[in-house]
């Protein structure tokens, strides 16, 4: 879960949290791009209905309950808010793989399904914002890469089923992040394309939080580039 941080715009000084201003960004790329939110979304399909009508047209409902996307948008505008988050760090070094290597062969060997679910989230929200918003290439990828999106947000959602025993609100959104990934995408690349730089934050971090977040990233280059043996 995020946890909204305040920063200070540079140009303006004014102060602002990165929840709020994301919501702002991210909202207004979907208008200018013209991907309005719940784009087919019928708000009477199940009204009035009784149980019968429910059990012989689940699979309809499913449909248009996954064209609602509100909860898509709080979710993607959380998890960039979480990129200005030291303590999401730990998280994201612990799982993520490379963008050419598959988290699928190793979250095989995993006997724990909120594990299995760890893996593949971390990986599909980074290459969701990769190929989206921070690779630099990212308006010459096409859809690079897209299927690997889709099915690791399909896998996270089945995970996230399993642990809970069934459908819950966070595993629809990892479904309607998996039917739509591409679409998503482009969202991200339109609010890329509004604005010259998204992380030049001046956050006040407290020193302690500061000290811990060098340590790990010290340990972190470390471990990828070891000292030369003497």
């Amino acid at each position: 879960m995020s946890r909204a941080m305040k920063f200070t715009h540079l140009d303006t000084k004014d102060v602002e949290t990165t929840e709020s201003y994301f919501f702002d960004q991210y909202l207004g790329a979907r208008i200018d791009s013209g991907n309005e939110s719940n784009e087919g979304y019928d708000l009477i399909l199940e009204l009035g209905r009784d149980e019968d009508w429910y059990d012989h047209n689940w699979s309809a409902v499913k449909q248009n309950d996954l064209k609602y996307d509100e909860d898509v948008n709080q979710y993607i505008i959380l998890t960039l808010a979480d990129l200005a988050n030291p303590q999401s760090l730990s998280l994201i070094n612990k799982y993520l793989v490379n963008l050419d290597s598959d988290i699928g062969q190793e979250a095989v060997s995993f006997d724990d399904c909120a594990k299995k679910y760890l893996a593949y989230k971390v990986n599909a929200d980074f290459l969701l914002l990769n190929l989206g918003l921070l690779n630099p290439d990212s308006n010459l990828m096409g859809d690079a890469y897209f299927d690997k999106g889709e099915t690791y947000y399909y896998s996270a959602a089945a995970s996230l089923k399993a642990i809970k025993g069934g459908r819950s609100g966070l595993s629809d959104v990892m479904e309607k992040l998996s039917e739509r990934f591409g679409k998503y995408v482009e969202i991200l690349r339109a609010m890329k394309n509004r604005h010259e730089n998204y992380f030049s934050f001046h956050i006040q971090i407290p020193d302690s939080e500061l000290k811990r977040f060098e340590h790990e990233l010290s340990v972190e280059a470390a471990k990828r580039h070891p000292p030369p043996s003497s």
